[in-house]
């Protein structure tokens, strides 16, 4: 990317992201508000990730998982791929799946951290061993990393190939332009209310159905748990030792040191 494309993507992001930020002020108050009394522990949760070549930041999600009691203390979520899912909230699965606890990182776009568009920013320890096993996989740290990718809008969330979010995230950097960052956004803003408004219809038509099963005279076991409520896959836990690889990269800013 030349001098001048990074000056036009960096304004646009501070732009877009301002505005976003501002459009979505009312919806993460009500979930913020929702989390923290279900809950009882703060709404946000920090982690620090890699942003970039050599640049960890600390980026910020809506807490979509439960305290977990000391006998699942073995479950780390530096190192562990997926968090167990009996510890994710029925809200908290709401928010996975329709991509909203990832609103908060609006404000590390506007601290210059990520960027709106550009590859997932990765937790070290899995960035460390993607790094020796997937080609091309340091080639996506060219570019910050972003709230929103090439590889998302094609579907590549979760437990889904590396090696494939790797050859589309390099795709995206050696064909960037600003028309191909307004595409990714829009794709994703459809995608995420498309979503959200998916889950709230298939919520509500369960609880409408438990509330029919549950009414006087009824037959039947217990409902289902609506779509939205399914238990996922349980993901495979990553290795439990760290692979060496020499120097550590360097925080982009002071830890908050922040609770999850």
């Amino acid at each position: 990317m030349s001098t001048t494309g990074a000056f036009a993507k960096r304004a646009f992001d501070i732009a877009g992201a301002a505005v976003l930020l501002i459009l979505a002020a009312p919806l993460l108050l009500v979930l913020a508000a929702a989390i923290r009394l279900q809950l009882r522990r703060p709404a946000l949760f920090r982690q620090v990730r890699v942003v970039g070549s050599g640049r960890l930041a600390e980026i910020t999600k809506l807490r979509t998982l439960a305290p977990h009691s000391d006998q699942d203390a073995i479950w780390d979520p530096d190192t562990s791929w997926a968090a167990p899912d009996q510890h994710c909230t029925s809200l908290g699965r709401f928010l996975r799946s329709t991509h909203l606890d990832e609103l908060p990182q609006l404000v590390n776009v506007l601290r210059g951290e990520m960027s709106l568009v550009g590859p997932r920013p990765e937790r070290p320890y899995f960035a460390r061993q993607f790094g020796l096993e997937v080609p091309g996989y340091h080639g996506r740290n060219r570019m910050p990393a972003g709230l929103t990718g090439w590889a998302q809008v094609h579907g590549l969330n979760g437990d889904t190939s590396i090696h494939d979010r790797v050859r589309l995230d390099n795709h995206y950097i050696e064909n960037w332009s600003f028309w191909l960052d307004l595409t990714i956004l829009a794709r994703t803003v459809a995608s995420t209310v498309a979503s959200t408004v998916a889950t709230a219809v298939a919520t509500a038509a369960g609880s409408l159905t438990g509330s029919s099963r549950d009414a006087p005279g009824s037959s039947g076991n217990a409902p289902a748990w609506p779509a939205a409520e399914r238990s996922p896959q349980e993901l495979t836990v990553a290795r439990s030792e760290l692979i060496a690889t020499g120097s550590e990269p360097v925080f982009s800013r002071t830890s908050h040191g922040g609770s999850r």
